[in-house]
């Protein structure tokens, strides 16, 4: 019954005419209540399939265009095959970040 209900708000929340554009779905790792934002969570750009930060889905329009669950080549796809995903702000290569540090 809990999965149903966390479906129709999920559903509700991005699918009503009043919700943002994008949208941010993840489970709190404090409480483990699953969360809603416009607002990315603050691990959310360096979330590359790393297993210490909670999942996060990114619908644009209602549509999944990002799963940080996925590694970096299946987010660029998942990207790549909705049409909102490709107006999506770049993903930066997790080579890239190493070279950073």
């Amino acid at each position: 019954m809990k999965h149903v209900l966390e479906i129709i708000l999920v559903a509700f929340c991005t699918f009503s005419a009043g919700a943002a554009a994008q949208v941010y779905q993840w489970k709190d790792p404090e409480n483990g209540a699953n969360r809603i934002s416009n607002t990315a969570p603050s691990w959310f750009r360096n979330a590359y399939g790393d297993n210490r930060n909670p999942r996060v889905l990114v619908y644009y329009y209602g549509v999944l265009v990002d799963d940080t669950s996925l590694v970096y080549e299946g987010r660029v796809s998942l990207r790549s095959r909705t049409y909102m995903g490709r107006y999506l702000p770049q993903l930066i290569p997790p080579t890239s970040l190493q070279a950073r540090r």
